[in-house]
């Protein structure tokens, strides 16, 4: 029964994709196409050189967009055996929020959560998105009237994105859970000058000589694009069960089911093997672990350095290290460090124009394409709360608010590397079914 939806899955993340390639931003409105009109070098005469230049803002945004810290899979009350009474107890924390912990939640039980976060992003390899400086170069009149215009600007970018999260996790087995994540995404995007800068053009005449230079402007181009995100199936299986320490293994699959043009989805397949490993030190808390490598397929969104084909979308290694632990009764705190790197990525830096502009004898500053490998480095601290957390009720069954939860929690990049971002604020609300 399960293979026919996710067969009908497949096939469609794969026309989605084969989609992908056919989309010109010289007739699109989609939001990689926003960057490039805004400045001007993706219109009218500019060379292909500045074309490219200015696409090249999308690999380094796509790339970190489509693989976000996203909320763990499965939470609440779990079980551990001990050895001294030989029965399983339950746990009196209640888990990681963006993390995993070995521990599966046992056979036909069934996990629902919800969550929402939001981004407001600020700097792009350490420069700010506020003041950008962009200069592009483009051919201007026709017949033996043609001439040089060289168009220096300062962009402000600005980035939002808004998730919400949808997860229900099924345990096939006591040992096995596999999970469905269902991002829907609000992506906001503007670009143009900044509001107290002109611009400044210089015009050159075909042997190189000044023909003068004035003021310039692009407006400020902006879009917004909502709908279903990239598709992730989580199929984890609990190796190791014992007393205190508790050892799994997983395989995170991403399916391209988001509109990648609108940054809503990243364009390629992704498999993404790990590891848990998590410890329990007392009852009330736990330190856990998880590493895995994330591995891409090529995706439109990261054009080669000739613009004929696409690359990988970056991925690497992930690192995960974190604790949760019992404040009170129903209340635990959860912390995590996380690492994120991405291998062989596209990036952009500012520097002087590679040439003079003839006949000005000037070398304005520009950004260019770069290609790097980095690790984006997080901080993540919340709460997660049980009003009703009693195991048993007054008559000894099983309380049926027992797997209600609620969560908030605050996200804070360590390092400038990529994509930079303000605290993300995150909340949520999650339902552990008992068997069904």
């Amino acid at each position: 029964m399960i293979r026919r939806p996710l067969l009908f899955l497949f096939m469609v993340c794969l026309s989605s994709a084969g989609a992908l390639a056919q989309v010109n931003c010289t007739s699109s409105n989609k939001l990689v196409c926003q960057i490039p009109f805004a400045t001007g070098a993706a219109s009218g005469g500019a060379t292909m050189q500045a074309s490219e230049d200015a696409v090249a803002f999308n690999a380094p945004i796509a790339a970190q967009l489509t693989q976000l810290p996203l909320v763990s899979s499965s939470s609440g009350v779990v079980f551990v055996f001990n050895k001294s009474l030989g029965i399983d107890q339950p746990l009196e924390n209640l888990g990681p929020i963006l993390t995993e912990r070995a521990q599966t939640i046992g056979k036909q039980r069934l996990f629902l959560g919800f969550s929402f976060q939001q981004f407001n992003f600020n700097k792009l390899d350490g420069n700010s998105l506020g003041a950008v400086p962009f200069v592009y170069q483009a051919t201007v009149g026709t017949g033996t009237q043609t001439y040089t215009q060289y168009v220096q600007q300062t962009e402000n970018i600005s980035i939002a994105f808004k998730q919400y999260v949808f997860v229900a996790t099924y345990g096939l087995f006591d040992k096995t859970d596999v999970s469905i994540i269902l991002p829907f995404d609000r992506v906001s995007i503007g670009s143009g000058r900044t509001l107290d800068t002109m611009g400044t053009q210089y015009f050159v005449s075909p042997e190189g000589a000044p023909l003068g230079k004035g003021p310039t402007s692009q407006p400020y181009i902006s879009g917004i694009a909502s709908g279903i995100g990239d598709v992730l199936v989580n199929l984890k299986q609990w190796i190791v069960k014992g007393e205190r320490t508790n050892v799994s293994g997983g395989i995170l699959l991403r399916f391209p089911s988001g509109d990648a043009r609108n940054y809503l989805g990243s364009g390629a397949f992704g498999f993404n093997p790990y590891a848990i490993i998590s410890y329990q030190i007392k009852p009330w808390i736990s330190p856990h672990a998880r590493f895995g490598y994330q591995w891409n397929t090529s995706t439109v969104l990261v054009p080669n350095q000739a613009f004929t084909g696409p690359l990988p979308l970056p991925g690497g290694v992930q690192y995960d290290l974190g604790v949760d632990t019992k404040v009170v009764k129903h209340l635990t705190f959860a912390a995590d460090f996380l690492g994120n790197q991405f291998v062989n990525s596209p990036g952009l830096k500012v520097g002087p124009l590679s040439l003079a502009i003839p006949g000005y004898d000037i070398m304005p500053l520009t950004v260019t394409r770069t290609t790097s490998t980095y690790t984006i480095s997080d901080f993540s601290m919340g709460l997660k709360w049980n009003p009703w957390g009693s195991l048993k009720s007054k008559d000894g069954k099983s309380s049926p608010l027992q797997g209600l939860l609620f969560y908030a929690n605050a996200l804070f990049q360590l390092n400038d590397a990529g994509l930079h971002t303000d605290p993300v604020p995150l909340v949520g609300v999650s339902y552990k079914f008992n068997k069904l």
